[in-house]
């Protein structure tokens, strides 16, 4: 069997790390596994051979450069005649994008659809019409968690929408913490993309000011990149916590970083998976989130692996950083809790349930 993945990228974000998995996961079922990026990022290490789409970019992305690409891909999918294409782009590309693609580009093949962002949800309803006629000839819809299934579910009234989590590799990410880190200082993390309008990172500024752990020692490292970091470089500066803020750029081993310390945070206004929060606790890491609409609550069970805020106060928040800080005996508890919670999330898992949409077993 021959399945080709088609994603954003190799770099940068959760789901270009979960379609990186793909990869390998697929692989390791026996088929023959090509992977497209859109764009010219290849950081996350894949299995399988590489379409690097967005090699062939120009600066200006111009409309007939998106022409061109479109056919390149076309022409590619043609030549190796693929089983399955899985689509993981986020589709928020503008409409002349999507109609491309999934009409032109994907035209007679089986395409499975993966929704990684409860974004999408908002979007459909905006055009409710056109976004059901772009995924209408779907061999499968999937979703990455089973609140963002029911959703969905509720959008496409006449088409079976299923839930497949994003995996993890437990292996590859208990190697990763074994590297050399020189960080010799308590701190708490945030790792992602730095923008403002899904990620919300001002709240964990102003909860991690507000909490003072750093009277304790304790740090903030923001991991990540993105070009909304000078805002908050000018908000830290604003808050007079310079000093105890520090800013980290993207890595393709953040899980050295999971792995010491104290818990990870997550302040998102909206996600899908939250693969982060599973990346931390598969280091042993318990974790803090906001309750968005999907994600953390599928991962996080409050007060037994981490800690789950049904509020977007700071206050809030820096009285859950405080706990984690200061509560050593629950801590404990929670941190040993960790690593058990995400085996359901395990690469031998979701293979199973992919092995079901490509052979249904």
């Amino acid at each position: 069997m021959k399945i080709c993945i088609v994603t954003p990228s190799l770099g940068l974000g959760g789901a270009e790390r979960s379609a990186a998995i793909q990869s390998v996961m697929f692989s390791n079922l026996g088929y023959e596994v090509h992977v497209v990026t859109i764009t010219d990022i290849i950081n996350y290490d894949y299995a399988g051979a590489l379409f690097n789409l967005g090699a062939f970019k120009d600066k200006r992305n111009s409309v007939l450069n998106k022409v061109k690409r479109s056919i390149m891909l076309r022409k590619y999918l043609n030549t190796h005649q693929f089983d399955f294409i899985v689509d993981n782009r986020m589709r928020t590309n503008g409409l002349f994008n999507e109609v491309s693609v999934c009409k032109y580009v994907y035209r007679g093949f089986k395409v499975v659809y993966v929704i990684h962002s409860s974004a999408y949800i908002n979007d459909f309803k905006n055009s409710p019409v056109i976004n059901e006629w772009l995924l209408q000839d779907a061999y499968q819809v999937v979703a990455v968690n089973p609140r963002l299934c029911e959703s969905i579910k509720s959008l496409y009234k006449k088409r079976g929408i299923i839930c497949v989590e994003n995996a993890v590799d437990l292996e590859a990410v208990h190697r990763a913490t074994q590297s050399e880190f020189d960080i010799d200082y308590p701190y708490i993390l945030y790792c992602g993309r730095l923008d403002e309008h899904c990620k919300n990172i001002s709240l964990l500024i102003k909860g991690y000011a507000k909490s003072q752990v750093y009277n304790s020692g304790v740090k903030l490292i923001i991991l990540g990149d993105g070009l909304e970091k000078p805002l908050y470089e000018q908000m830290v500066t604003d808050l007079n916590i310079t000093e105890h803020v520090v800013f980290k750029p993207f890595t393709n081993n953040p899980f050295v970083y999971m792995k010491q310390a104290i818990c990870t945070v997550l302040t998102s206004l909206y996600e899908g998976f939250a693969l982060v929060l599973i990346e931390s606790l598969a280091t042993g890491t318990p974790v803090i989130a906001t309750n968005c609409e999907t994600g953390p609550s599928e991962i996080i069970n409050h007060n037994e692996n981490g800690l789950l805020l049904d509020s977007y106060d700071d206050t809030v928040l820096a009285d859950a950083i405080k706990k984690m800080v200061n509560d050593q005996e629950w801590y404990q508890q929670v941190k040993a809790n960790a690593l058990d919670s995400v085996a359901k999330f395990s690469k031998d898992a979701i293979s199973k349930k992919w092995q079901m949409v490509f052979e249904k077993v």
